[in-house]
């Protein structure tokens, strides 16, 4: 696995084993209108047999990210991973992991712009590496940052990472509908979110758009919004 797969890590990891479950649930129309049938009983709850057993808190808050690429199916040339971390061992904050080319060469970033320290050590080495191998290989060079966003994130939004050195600004567009995923890959992990697909996207930093664009793969986005993400164990 390069080096390079981290902005889609979540979903596209476990995508690969064939372990994500999409589902979407509605209320029915019917229910509670004059002339209606009767709707059904509620289902009894399942056994305790049956029930999730990872009830453990690991972490929960967003999770988007953004891979460019030269062509569809090419190589990445620019990848955004950012987490604003609702809750944690180590507290909240966020976490904003860029890489350019192969994060190796003299002029390319390898970067995780943070505003807690101990919450980055944390994401880094005790959550993405138990999902990725090497996660942390070549090491992330960490800054201090602020953050913010802007757009509605309904069709757009912004992620904004300002360090003293470098601010980098992620952009989504045309964004799908939320939809209910969830992934249990081989790390023990169970990993629930809502994901919105976006079809264009750019990065930019220091007002500098990189090179590549957003190119559709099966089953394996380039570019979505992962809200609500919570890994349980």
């Amino acid at each position: 696995m390069t080096h390079l797969h981290t902005g889609a890590a979540v979903l596209a990891a476990a995508i690969a084993l064939g372990t994500v479950v999409g589902r979407v649930s509605a209320t029915d129309a019917s229910q509670g209108q004059p002339g209606a049938p009767p709707s059904a009983p509620p289902a009894a709850a399942p056994p305790s047999a049956a029930r999730p057993t990872q009830t453990q808190i690991h972490i929960t808050g967003e999770n988007p990210g953004l891979r460019l690429r030269d062509r569809q199916g090419g190589p990445v040339l620019a990848e955004v991973n950012f987490w604003r971390v609702a809750w944690s061992p180590m507290g909240s904050g966020h976490v904003c992991y860029v890489t350019t080319g192969e994060g190796k060469g003299p002029n390319d970033l390898r970067l995780v712009l943070t505003d807690n320290e101990k919450l980055a050590d944390f994401v880094t080495n005790e959550t993405m590496a138990k999902l990725i191998q090497d996660f942390a290989t070549p090491p992330y060079k960490v800054q201090r940052a602020t953050f913010g966003f802007t757009g509605d994130s309904l069709s757009e939004r912004t992620e904004i990472c300002k360090s003293d050195q470098y601010n980098v600004e992620t952009t989504w567009r045309g964004l799908s509908p939320g939809n209910y995923g969830e992934m249990r890959p081989p790390n023990g992990f169970l990993m629930q979110f809502i994901i919105m697909v976006a079809k264009e996207g750019e990065i930019r930093v220091n007002g500098r758009k990189l090179p590549g664009a957003i190119y559709p793969e099966q089953g394996r986005p380039n570019a979505y919004l992962a809200f609500a993400e919570t890994w349980r164990k």
